[in-house]
């Protein structure tokens, strides 16, 4: 057995049983009929796994497009540019909503399944961030960090509250449901109006000890992420501290509400010092960078949920977690004692030594625990090894 599932563990995968709470109205009325209707469009041979990683597909064809025509992420793109990242962005939920009714008809249900849809939705929130702030016009400044840490915070208690209650809660507006859709339509209208209408219109400006700021169209959507943020919060620790409360011994269930919330503590701190990174020199924001952060929340997710799914412990210690301290601690040492050295080489080099090592440590995990649940499950990742159409 491997560093991430121990042979103690991976015999916890036969007692797996996937637990869902979907309140959401439009699901319920208009994308699983549409869902169940769509699915039809994939073979019963294809595996559930592949069409997951199909939608992926989509978004990065949405991202190349994107950096194309808008390295930067703050130029006007061609009209078509943003349909099309609709139509990508739909496409990637409808086949993300397809892939568990296609498990179900072809009776291919399992934790790897389970395990692939998180790792390809943690994956999709980075890239998607790089699509959606290139349409607002951000550019890779403190908007962007602060878009990303809105959406990674908002995935990370999603998974962190799956894992105490053992069941994955989507509220009436939540952010793979509402959230996508209300992107998408911001996505059309950005190509119908043009987006220095739908963003950079003027909503009010004010002055603060003598500087002028103009507050946008684009700024109502950093206080919009923010509020999603904050309901997303108080309902995860609601729903897990719900959970903990049926036990009747009130000492045990403060200690695991104590514990859970201590699970917490890891992702503040990191967010913390990537924070630090940036405010020490804003130059490191830039597309490593970003891409680094993405893949250590996609990492931490990804053990988070095998941890789930095997039954061990909260992993509160991750490796990819000391990048951005380590690369402050570079940066500082270097400015200090060889003040003539080149700062922007100097930051690239950093940036992308922090992408590559985040991008390997969560390339070499998933590569490990496919190996391991295929085995044990003895299932293929992305073909069908024993077919059992339903």
């Amino acid at each position: 057995m491997g560093f991430f599932v121990p042979a103690s563990s991976i015999e916890n995968l036969k007692l797996y049983k996937y637990q869902s709470e979907d309140r959401s109205i439009i699901t319920k009325l208009f994308l699983k009929p549409f869902w169940t209707w769509f699915v039809q469009v994939f073979p019963k041979w294809m595996a559930p796994n592949l069409i997951t990683l199909s939608g992926l597909g989509f978004i990065l064809l949405n991202l190349m497009i994107t950096l194309y025509y808008d390295p930067q992420l703050d130029q006007d793109m061609p009209r078509w540019v943003y349909f099309a990242n609709a139509v990508g962005l739909f496409l990637y939920q409808t086949f993300d909503g397809c892939d568990g009714v296609h498990a179900r008809r072809t009776g291919q249900s399992s934790p790897l399944g389970e395990l692939f849809d998180h790792s390809i939705d943690a994956i999709n929130t980075t890239l998607s961030a790089f699509i959606f702030c290139s349409t607002l016009g951000t550019g890779y400044g403190y908007k962007m960090v602060y878009s990303q840490f809105a959406v990674l915070s908002n995935f990370y208690m999603s998974t962190w509250e799956e894992y105490h209650t053992h069941t994955l809660f989507l509220s009436e507006i939540s952010g793979p449901v509402e959230g996508i859709l209300a992107i998408c339509l911001s996505y059309i209208a950005t190509a119908i109006f043009g987006p220095q209408l739908v963003w950079h219109t003027k909503i009010a400006s004010f002055s603060i000890q003598g500087q002028e700021y103009t507050f946008e169209t684009s700024d109502s959507i950093m206080l919009l992420f923010t509020a999603g943020l904050i309901m997303n919060c108080y309902s995860a620790r609601r729903n897990v501290v719900q959970y903990y409360q049926k036990d009747k011994v009130l000492i045990n269930v403060n200690t695991k509400i104590r514990s859970a919330v201590k699970g917490i503590l890891p992702y503040v701190l990191y967010m913390a010092t990537v924070a630090m990174v940036v405010l020490v020199n804003k130059e490191f924001i830039c597309f490593p960078f970003i891409l680094s952060i993405g893949s250590t929340v996609a990492f931490v997710v990804g053990r988070i949920i095998v941890n789930h799914l095997t039954k061990q412990h909260y992993p509160m210690y991750n490796i990819s977690m000391f990048i951005p301290i380590c690369q402050l601690a570079v940066y500082m040492c270097v400015v200090k004692l060889s003040p003539t050295y080149p700062v922007p080489e100097l930051i690239s080099a950093l940036a992308w030594m922090g992408c590559g090592i985040s991008t390997g440590i969560h390339a070499l995990f998933m590569n490990e625990i496919i190996y391991e649940f295929t085995n044990y499950l003895d299932v293929y990742a992305l073909t069908i090894k024993h077919p059992k159409f339903v």
